[in-house]
Protein backbone atom coordinates (compact mmCIF):
# COMPACT_ATOMS: atom_id res chain seq x y z
CA UNK A 1 0.00 0.00 0.00
CA UNK A 2 3.09 2.62 0.55
CA UNK A 3 5.02 1.64 -2.42
CA UNK A 4 1.88 2.48 -4.56
CA UNK A 5 1.00 5.60 -2.49
CA UNK A 6 4.71 6.85 -2.90
CA UNK A 7 4.86 6.29 -6.42
CA UNK A 8 2.04 8.94 -7.19
CA UNK A 9 4.56 11.42 -5.75
CA UNK A 10 5.77 14.26 -7.95
CA UNK A 11 9.75 14.10 -8.06
CA UNK A 12 10.17 15.19 -4.64
CA UNK A 13 13.97 16.93 -4.62
CA UNK A 14 13.99 18.29 -0.98
CA UNK A 15 13.23 14.17 -0.23
CA UNK A 16 15.86 12.46 -2.32
CA UNK A 17 18.95 15.44 -1.09
CA UNK A 18 17.45 15.64 2.40
CA UNK A 19 15.18 12.98 3.24
CA UNK A 20 15.39 8.97 2.29
CA UNK A 21 12.22 7.59 2.03
CA UNK A 22 12.09 4.10 4.23
CA UNK A 23 9.52 1.74 5.03
CA UNK A 24 7.02 2.85 7.32
CA UNK A 25 7.94 6.43 6.66
CA UNK A 26 4.12 7.59 6.31
CA UNK A 27 2.09 10.16 4.14
CA UNK A 28 1.00 12.29 6.68
CA UNK A 29 4.59 12.59 8.14
CA UNK A 30 5.51 13.86 4.54
CA UNK A 31 2.26 16.02 4.29
CA UNK A 32 3.50 17.68 7.81
CA UNK A 33 6.46 18.73 6.24
CA UNK A 34 4.76 20.39 3.30
CA UNK A 35 6.65 17.97 0.91
CA UNK A 36 3.82 16.17 -0.18
CA UNK A 37 0.32 17.56 -2.25
CA UNK A 38 2.51 19.95 -3.90
CA UNK A 39 0.38 19.24 -6.79
CA UNK A 40 -3.26 19.61 -5.02
CA UNK A 41 -3.08 23.74 -6.17
CA UNK A 42 -0.91 23.23 -9.02
CA UNK A 43 -3.11 25.07 -11.74
CA UNK A 44 -2.72 26.60 -15.26
CA UNK A 45 -3.22 29.86 -15.86
CA UNK A 46 -4.95 31.65 -18.86
CA UNK A 47 -3.05 34.77 -19.96
CA UNK A 48 -4.40 37.14 -22.60
CA UNK A 49 -1.07 39.60 -23.09
CA UNK A 50 -0.17 42.23 -25.34
CA UNK A 51 2.83 40.96 -28.00
CA UNK A 52 5.12 43.61 -26.47
CA UNK A 53 5.64 41.14 -23.57
CA UNK A 54 6.16 38.23 -25.98
CA UNK A 55 10.15 38.42 -25.30
CA UNK A 56 10.04 39.05 -21.47
CA UNK A 57 7.92 35.97 -21.05
CA UNK A 58 10.36 33.90 -23.21
CA UNK A 59 12.55 34.69 -20.89
CA UNK A 60 10.87 34.03 -17.84
CA UNK A 61 7.76 32.29 -17.99
CA UNK A 62 9.74 28.66 -17.46
CA UNK A 63 11.34 29.95 -14.49
CA UNK A 64 7.62 30.44 -13.05
CA UNK A 65 6.00 27.61 -13.96
CA UNK A 66 9.28 25.87 -12.32
CA UNK A 67 9.48 27.37 -9.21
CA UNK A 68 5.32 27.46 -8.76
CA UNK A 69 4.06 24.17 -10.18
CA UNK A 70 1.74 26.26 -11.77
CA UNK A 71 1.44 26.06 -16.01
CA UNK A 72 1.50 29.33 -17.86
CA UNK A 73 -1.14 29.23 -21.39
CA UNK A 74 -0.24 32.38 -22.78
CA UNK A 75 -2.41 33.71 -26.27
CA UNK A 76 -0.45 37.11 -27.55
CA UNK A 77 -2.48 39.74 -30.09
CA UNK A 78 -2.34 43.83 -30.08
CA UNK A 79 -3.49 46.17 -27.58
CA UNK A 80 -6.26 46.86 -29.73
CA UNK A 81 -7.52 43.14 -30.21
CA UNK A 82 -6.94 42.33 -26.83
CA UNK A 83 -9.70 45.22 -26.11
CA UNK A 84 -12.31 44.21 -28.48
CA UNK A 85 -11.77 40.50 -27.55
CA UNK A 86 -12.25 40.57 -23.81
CA UNK A 87 -15.11 43.09 -24.62
CA UNK A 88 -16.38 39.92 -27.18
CA UNK A 89 -16.44 37.66 -24.39
CA UNK A 90 -13.32 36.09 -24.70
CA UNK A 91 -11.85 34.36 -21.35
CA UNK A 92 -8.78 34.61 -19.32
CA UNK A 93 -7.08 34.80 -15.71
CA UNK A 94 -5.07 37.32 -16.55
CA UNK A 95 -5.38 40.20 -19.20
CA UNK A 96 -2.31 42.73 -20.54
CA UNK A 97 -2.29 45.31 -22.81
CA UNK A 98 -1.89 49.40 -22.79
CA UNK A 99 -3.11 51.07 -19.55
CA UNK A 100 -6.07 52.74 -21.69
CA UNK A 101 -7.24 49.56 -22.37
CA UNK A 102 -6.84 48.43 -19.17
CA UNK A 103 -8.94 51.57 -17.90
CA UNK A 104 -11.53 50.69 -20.72
CA UNK A 105 -12.30 47.03 -19.70
CA UNK A 106 -11.96 48.40 -15.77
CA UNK A 107 -14.72 50.71 -16.73
CA UNK A 108 -17.44 48.07 -19.21
CA UNK A 109 -17.01 46.01 -16.18
CA UNK A 110 -14.97 43.40 -17.72
CA UNK A 111 -11.98 43.57 -15.40
CA UNK A 112 -12.06 43.74 -11.53
CA UNK A 113 -12.12 47.49 -9.86
CA UNK A 114 -8.91 47.76 -8.45
CA UNK A 115 -7.31 44.46 -10.14
CA UNK A 116 -5.37 46.67 -12.30
CA UNK A 117 -1.36 47.34 -12.00
CA UNK A 118 1.34 49.05 -14.46
CA UNK A 119 4.25 46.92 -15.27
CA UNK A 120 6.71 49.22 -17.51
CA UNK A 121 6.69 51.53 -20.82
CA UNK A 122 8.27 51.03 -24.16
CA UNK A 123 9.16 53.06 -26.90
CA UNK A 124 9.26 52.52 -30.63
CA UNK A 125 12.63 51.40 -32.21
CA UNK A 126 13.84 50.47 -35.42
CA UNK A 127 15.36 47.24 -36.57
CA UNK A 128 17.23 46.17 -39.73
CA UNK A 129 18.89 42.65 -40.29
CA UNK A 130 22.33 42.35 -39.07
CA UNK A 131 25.12 42.88 -40.76
CA UNK A 132 24.82 46.03 -42.85
CA UNK A 133 25.68 49.56 -41.29
CA UNK A 134 23.38 50.75 -38.95
CA UNK A 135 21.46 53.76 -40.23
CA UNK A 136 21.63 57.64 -38.14
CA UNK A 137 18.15 58.04 -36.84
CA UNK A 138 19.13 60.79 -33.94
CA UNK A 139 16.61 63.32 -35.68
CA UNK A 140 13.63 63.87 -38.10
CA UNK A 141 15.40 64.20 -40.97
CA UNK A 142 17.51 60.97 -40.38
CA UNK A 143 14.67 58.92 -39.89
CA UNK A 144 13.01 59.75 -42.79
CA UNK A 145 16.49 59.44 -45.17
CA UNK A 146 16.57 55.98 -43.87
CA UNK A 147 12.83 55.04 -44.90
CA UNK A 148 13.21 56.70 -48.13
CA UNK A 149 16.95 54.58 -48.39
CA UNK A 150 15.25 51.06 -47.68
CA UNK A 151 13.94 48.40 -49.81
CA UNK A 152 11.60 47.36 -47.47
CA UNK A 153 10.06 49.20 -44.65
CA UNK A 154 8.01 46.86 -42.01
CA UNK A 155 5.23 47.47 -39.50
CA UNK A 156 2.44 46.04 -37.74
CA UNK A 157 -0.73 46.23 -39.64
CA UNK A 158 -2.60 49.59 -38.11
CA UNK A 159 -6.01 47.63 -39.07
CA UNK A 160 -4.78 45.54 -36.29
CA UNK A 161 -4.76 47.85 -33.65
CA UNK A 162 -1.33 47.35 -32.48
CA UNK A 163 0.28 50.65 -30.83
CA UNK A 164 3.38 51.23 -32.78
CA UNK A 165 1.64 50.26 -36.30
CA UNK A 166 -0.88 53.09 -35.46
CA UNK A 167 1.91 55.46 -34.23
CA UNK A 168 4.50 54.80 -37.36
CA UNK A 169 1.73 54.89 -40.07
CA UNK A 170 0.70 58.44 -38.32
CA UNK A 171 4.43 59.14 -38.53
CA UNK A 172 4.57 58.07 -42.25
CA UNK A 173 1.79 60.55 -43.32
CA UNK A 174 3.67 63.33 -41.14
CA UNK A 175 6.71 63.23 -43.32
CA UNK A 176 5.04 63.44 -46.51
CA UNK A 177 6.18 60.55 -48.09
CA UNK A 178 3.19 58.32 -47.47
CA UNK A 179 3.10 57.88 -51.48
CA UNK A 180 6.80 57.32 -51.87
CA UNK A 181 6.97 54.41 -49.49
CA UNK A 182 3.52 52.66 -50.26
CA UNK A 183 4.83 50.11 -52.67
CA UNK A 184 7.78 49.06 -50.26
CA UNK A 185 5.87 48.66 -47.04
CA UNK A 186 5.07 45.58 -45.30
CA UNK A 187 2.60 44.86 -42.74
CA UNK A 188 3.33 42.47 -40.04
CA UNK A 189 0.51 40.94 -38.02
CA UNK A 190 2.07 42.69 -34.52
CA UNK A 191 4.72 41.24 -32.57
CA UNK A 192 6.40 39.19 -35.59
CA UNK A 193 7.62 42.49 -37.33
CA UNK A 194 11.01 41.64 -36.62
CA UNK A 195 10.68 38.42 -37.71
CA UNK A 196 9.15 39.82 -41.09
CA UNK A 197 11.89 42.44 -41.60
CA UNK A 198 14.83 39.42 -40.97
CA UNK A 199 12.92 37.08 -43.87
CA UNK A 200 12.60 40.46 -46.16
CA UNK A 201 16.72 40.44 -46.21
CA UNK A 202 19.25 43.20 -46.96
CA UNK A 203 17.72 46.42 -47.24
CA UNK A 204 14.58 45.85 -44.95
CA UNK A 205 14.16 48.38 -42.40
CA UNK A 206 11.21 47.59 -39.38
CA UNK A 207 9.97 50.12 -37.07
CA UNK A 208 7.98 48.28 -33.60
CA UNK A 209 8.30 48.47 -29.82
CA UNK A 210 11.81 48.10 -29.06
CA UNK A 211 11.08 45.27 -26.86
CA UNK A 212 9.83 43.25 -30.00
CA UNK A 213 13.34 43.82 -31.24
CA UNK A 214 16.25 43.41 -28.35
CA UNK A 215 17.46 39.73 -27.49
CA UNK A 216 16.57 38.23 -31.06
CA UNK A 217 18.81 36.27 -33.13
CA UNK A 218 19.67 38.15 -36.41
CA UNK A 219 18.25 41.20 -35.76
CA UNK A 220 20.52 44.68 -35.21
CA UNK A 221 18.40 47.08 -32.94
CA UNK A 222 19.33 50.33 -34.86
CA UNK A 223 17.96 52.50 -31.76
CA UNK A 224 14.75 54.10 -30.57
CA UNK A 225 12.78 56.85 -32.46
CA UNK A 226 13.81 60.40 -31.68
CA UNK A 227 11.62 61.72 -28.87
CA UNK A 228 10.53 64.59 -31.40
CA UNK A 229 8.81 60.75 -33.13
CA UNK A 230 8.64 58.64 -29.72
CA UNK A 231 5.52 56.87 -28.72
CA UNK A 232 5.60 55.19 -25.40
CA UNK A 233 3.07 52.91 -24.51
CA UNK A 234 2.38 51.77 -21.12
CA UNK A 235 1.55 48.57 -20.27
CA UNK A 236 -0.81 47.32 -17.58
CA UNK A 237 -2.71 44.17 -16.25
CA UNK A 238 -5.55 43.26 -15.18
CA UNK A 239 -7.80 40.73 -13.57
CA UNK A 240 -11.24 39.77 -15.17
CA UNK A 241 -14.40 39.81 -13.21
CA UNK A 242 -14.97 36.33 -14.15
CA UNK A 243 -11.23 34.93 -12.81
CA UNK A 244 -12.04 32.95 -9.46
CA UNK A 245 -9.58 34.39 -6.97
CA UNK A 246 -6.75 31.98 -6.73
CA UNK A 247 -3.47 31.57 -5.18
CA UNK A 248 -1.73 30.78 -8.62
CA UNK A 249 -3.31 34.19 -10.06
CA UNK A 250 -2.09 36.30 -7.03
CA UNK A 251 1.23 34.22 -7.16
CA UNK A 252 1.63 35.32 -11.24
CA UNK A 253 0.88 39.21 -10.05
CA UNK A 254 3.33 38.44 -7.44
CA UNK A 255 6.23 37.14 -9.82
CA UNK A 256 5.20 40.21 -12.45
CA UNK A 257 6.62 42.51 -10.08
CA UNK A 258 9.39 40.40 -8.38
CA UNK A 259 13.27 42.15 -9.41
CA UNK A 260 13.80 38.58 -11.33
CA UNK A 261 10.77 40.53 -14.05
CA UNK A 262 11.78 44.10 -13.48
CA UNK A 263 14.82 43.26 -14.42
CA UNK A 264 14.18 40.84 -17.56
CA UNK A 265 11.76 44.05 -18.54
CA UNK A 266 14.49 46.33 -18.44
CA UNK A 267 16.86 44.31 -20.32
CA UNK A 268 14.57 43.62 -22.97
CA UNK A 269 14.41 47.81 -23.34
CA UNK A 270 11.60 48.31 -21.24
CA UNK A 271 11.29 51.65 -18.83
CA UNK A 272 9.76 51.31 -15.66
CA UNK A 273 6.94 53.39 -15.12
Amino acid sequence: MFASAVSCIKILRPISVFLPIRAGLSISFLVALGLFGSQASAAEIRVLSAAAMQSVFKQIASEFERTSDHTLIITYATMGAITQRVLGGEAADLIIGSAPSISILVEEGKLRPGSQFTLCKVGVGIVIPSGPPKPMITSIAEVERALLGAKTIVYADPAGGGAAGIHVARIIERLGIAEQLKPRIKFGGGGDVTEVTLASGPGALGLTQISEIVNKAGAEFVGPLPEELQNYTVVAAGVPVSTVETDAVAAFVAFLKSPRAVATMKASGMQLH
